[in-house]
Parts: structure tokens; C-alpha cells; sequence
């Protein structure tokens, strides 16, 4: 009996050590969701500043160019983890800048460019482990197709032949698709097993040769350079 005793004592407390060993693994790797969706919003800065003749209030004042390498970049992206450190996924990232300004002094006479970046792409991910009960290092690569739209409102000065001077609008909008491509690397901070905060730094790059503006093609004597740096923060939701 006191054999007995002995044995049975020696296993509960086995199993008591087991079941705060997986309680500990619990809490420092939540269970994994195969389904990752990330929202985010972020920072955007263009990595060109020499634009083609095409692209004129882009080269008529250095001021409106320098201010339109800033922009706002959004992004959202899904990951299916068919590993525990491996997913697959898309990514769905537009970013937009704009500026305006006076031209010749004239206040009722003002240019700007609205310019859209809008990308889509396959992704994949490679992410660690729970790092210090909290933290998640993620690195991401991606290839797919970016879409460029510019559109320019220009001002042509006209001067009469009694020296009066007036000003002609116009607005124009390229297009164009190109092939795109992105680096991406990040670290996420667990809230619980559903939620966890994104921070994320990418580069998206890509460039155009030609433009089109309605039926119009034109060539360009320069690349138009399209990559960026992004800095983007956001949620990631686990399912």
C-alpha cells in the first residue's frame, strides 16, 4: 500500500511539473493563427528627386519638388503561415503626394501634381518566435505590379500685344503599369494571441519609361524613378 502511495504521489507531481512547463510555453508563444491581416498607416519618402521634362512644375521650382518626395503611405497585408516561421501572403500598398504653389507671385494662379502609387504583390515572410514574451521580428519580400498616375495642372503665361499678361490652365494626368518589387522588415508587439502593434520599414522600387495621357504615349528621355522608403505603423489581427 505504502508502494502504492508513493507511486501515485510521484506521478501527480509529474504531471504537475508538465502542466507548468506547457502553461509557461503558452505564455511566451501563443498559439499560432494561420491567418494574419495587418492594417497600417505610414510615412512615405521618395528616393528621386530628377523628373523628365515632362513633368514640368516638377523641374520649374525646386521648393514643390523637394515637398513632393513626402507622402502618405498605407498599406494592408495577408499572411497564411504554413509554418511556424514561413507564410505566404499578398500585399496592397498605395501612397499619395501632393503640393501646390503660386506661380509668378500671382495668387489666383497657383500649380500643383497629385501623384498615386498604387502596388499589389504576392508576398513572402519569414518571422521569429516570441522574443522576450512580447516581441516578433519579421523580414518580407515581394514582386508584382505597381501602378503610376501623376496628374499635373500646369499654367502657360500669356502676354498680349498691349503688355497685358494673363494665364492659361491646363491638367494633364500620366498613367503608366510597371513590373515592382520590395524589401520589408519589421518587428510586431503582442497585445494577446488575436492582436499584436506593427512596425514596419520598406522599400518599394520600381521605375517608368514611358507614360500615357489619354490615347497619348510619350517616351521618356529620362527613367521616371518610382522607389521609396516607407515607415509604417499599424495593427495586425490573428485569426
Amino acid at each position: 500500500m505504502k508502494k502504492i502511495l508513493v507511486a501515485l504521489v510521484a506521478l501527480c507531481f509529474t504531471f504537475g511539473v508538465k502542466a507548468q512547463d506547457n502553461n509557461a510555453d503558452t505564455l511566451k508563444q501563443p498559439i499560432l493563427s494561420p491567418h494574419h491581416f495587418t492594417m497600417s498607416l505610414g510615412y512615405g519618402f521618395s528616393l528621386s528627386d530628377k523628373h523628365d521634362a515632362l513633368f514640368l512644375n516638377y523641374n520649374s521650382d525646386d521648393s514643390h519638388n523637394s515637398k513632393m518626395r513626402h507622402g502618405i503611405n498605407y498599406r494592408f497585408d495577408y499572411d497564411y503561415n504554413f509554418d511556424k516561421n514561413l507564410a505566404f501572403g499578398i500585399i496592397f500598398n498605395m501612397y499619395n503626394s501632393f503640393d501646390s504653389y503660386y506661380v509668378g507671385g500671382y495668387e489666383e494662379s497657383s500649380a500643383s501634381d497629385d501623384r498615386w502609387l498604387f502596388y499589389v504583390g504576392p508576398s513572402f515572410t519569414a518571422h521569429t518566435n516570441m522574443l522576450d514574451e512580447h516581441w516578433s521580428l519579421f523580414a518580407k519580400a515581394t514582386v508584382g505590379l505597381m501602378n503610376f498616375r501623376n496628374a499635373q495642372r500646369t499654367i502657360s503665361e500669356v502676354t498680349t500685344g498691349s503688355g497685358t499678361t494673363s494665364f492659361i490652365e491646363g491638367s494633364t494626368t500620366y498613367k503608366r503599369y510597371t513590373f515592382g518589387y520590395g524589401l520589408t522588415a519589421g518587428a510586431d508587439y503582442y497585445i494577446n494571441q488575436y492582436f499584436s502593434i506593427d512596425a514596419s520599414i520598406s522599400y518599394l522600387g520600381g521605375s517608368v519609361s514611358k507614360v500615357k495621357d489619354a490615347s497619348q504615349t510619350y517616351e521618356l528621355d529620362d527613367n521616371e524613378n518610382l522607389s521609396r522608403l516607407n515607415i509604417n505603423v499599424g495593427v495586425k489581427i490573428k485569426l
